[in-house]
């Protein structure tokens, strides 16, 4: 893509340069030998005006065209109103809902839930990252506190997870099910 970009500004460049030079020469250099009588077919300034309106309007979108693919290829990152948005949907999906952790989750017990709501197409989207844990999710349930990370600066994810009422187990295993609250706030995680 980014040869792609590169193509496209040379290819304005050609036309900018192009826009600049006399139509009238080019024709008389290159056309007028066609004719009979090349004086008869010369186009008038206003043709050769349309053609120098034409260059440098084609020069104009390949300059447009190249910084738009240059930006699909070399993102900007999150900024602060993005990410703040971003994670507080992300609370909103999470909010007044029952999940079972995955098992098997080092960094946390809902981080691998969180991580694919966050991440988006470009590589420098955010990721949650466990900054506190009040406690073992079983048997009580715990609260867990994430930073999200953005290009510049940090939102905090908590989620409180207990128990649900309706667990598909007998009470003497344990349970299955939590009943999650989100709520995203601006700034890093404090703990406690």
């Amino acid at each position: 893509m980014k040869a792609m970009a590169m193509f496209m500004v040379v290819f304005g460049l050609g036309f900018a340069v192009l826009g600049f030079a006399n139509h009238r020469t080019i024709w008389w250099r290159f056309q007028a030998r066609r004719h009979a009588d090349p004086a008869a077919h010369e186009p008038s300034d206003a043709g050769f005006a349309v053609q120098r309106l034409l260059c440098f309007a084609l020069a104009a979108l390949a300059f447009w065209g190249s910084f738009s693919t240059f930006r699909l290829v070399t993102p900007d990152g999150v900024d602060q109103d993005e990410l703040l948005e971003r994670v507080r949907s992300v609370a909103r999906s999470f909010d007044e809902s029952t999940k079972s952790p995955l098992p098997g989750v080092d960094d946390g017990s809902w981080s691998s839930y969180l991580d694919p709501e966050l991440r988006g197409p470009e590589r420098d989207d955010p990721t949650a990252r466990l900054a506190w844990r009040s406690g073992a999710l079983s048997p009580d349930g715990n609260v867990e506190r994430y930073d999200v990370s953005g290009t510049e600066s940090t939102v905090c994810l908590t989620l409180t997870a207990r128990p649900s009422a309706d667990q598909p187990v007998p009470a003497h295993m344990g349970p299955v099910y939590f009943d999650l609250r989100a709520e995203a706030t601006d700034g890093t995680c404090a703990e406690g």
